[in-house]
């Protein structure tokens, strides 16, 4: 890697290696490997090109791609089908349409079907007390 970089040619590259080992101390070796593509193609943001990058900065990436590796080799979530749900009829929707639409109508025979729903039971009440 270090060759790739001409800037850096006059370091000293065994001082340099040890350093770079001692910064990737057990970061695995295709977490190292892609990094180090990285740098050479000069898709880490914010790196000058021209100098082989820091034992930090290439420590940090390491374990950037180390990350992302294991992200991608942890299983998947599957979803869950959903539970079938009851159609609800037509000519319900239609009378759910008018009565949103003002339809007294409507409305009378929501309560008359759903006499439960406080709702709707309070809505016929109020129409027939207007009446």
């Amino acid at each position: 890697m270090l060759s790739g970089f001409p800037a850096s040619s006059g370091t000293d590259p065994d001082m340099q290696i040890r350093a770079y080992l001692l910064a990737i101390d057990s970061i695995p070796p295709e977490a190292v490997w892609q990094a180090a593509k990285l740098f050479i193609s000069g898709k880490v943001k914010n790196h000058n090109r021209a100098f082989a990058p820091s034992c930090a900065s290439f420590a940090e990436q390491c374990r950037r791609q180390q990350a992302a590796i294991e992200a991608q080799s942890r299983p998947r979530l599957t979803r869950q089908p959903e539970t079938p749900q009851p159609k609800v009829a037509a000519y319900k929707m239609q009378l759910l349409r008018d009565a949103a639409n003002g339809s007294r109508s409507a409305r009378r025979k929501l309560a008359e079907m759903f006499p439960d729903n406080p709702i709707i039971a309070k809505a016929a009440r109020h129409e027939e007390a207007l009446r």
